[in-house]
């Protein structure tokens, strides 16, 4: 039962590490960038679908699902190979 309680809570544990990293990268993205660095202003799509679709939010990444979601593959990508995870948005670019 403790093993069961332990393992929950370790991963819990790893999930607010993950949000609290999220959370700081936008909020260094936004020191950075007034617009989503990944909108194009004049077509209006959005770089990180596939497909270039149509940005939905005009740009604004704040709570936008693709932008969190494109962090979230970035932040497993960086765990799983065992490197540093970078403190600024912009050395994001550098360590993938």
């Amino acid at each position: 039962m403790n093993k069961v309680l332990a393992k929950a809570e370790k991963e819990a544990e790893k999930k607010d590490h993950k949000k609290q990293w999220i959370e700081k990268m936008i909020k260094s993205a936004k020191t950075y960038h007034k617009l989503c660095p990944h909108y194009d202003r004049k077509s209006s799509i959005c770089f990180l679908t596939l497909g270039g679709a149509k940005c939905t939010r005009e740009g604004r990444f704040e709570n936008c699902p693709v932008f969190i979601e494109d962090l979230e593959k970035k932040y497993n990508d960086i765990v799983s190979k065992g490197k540093m995870l970078p403190m600024d948005y912009l050395d994001l670019s550098h360590t993938v």
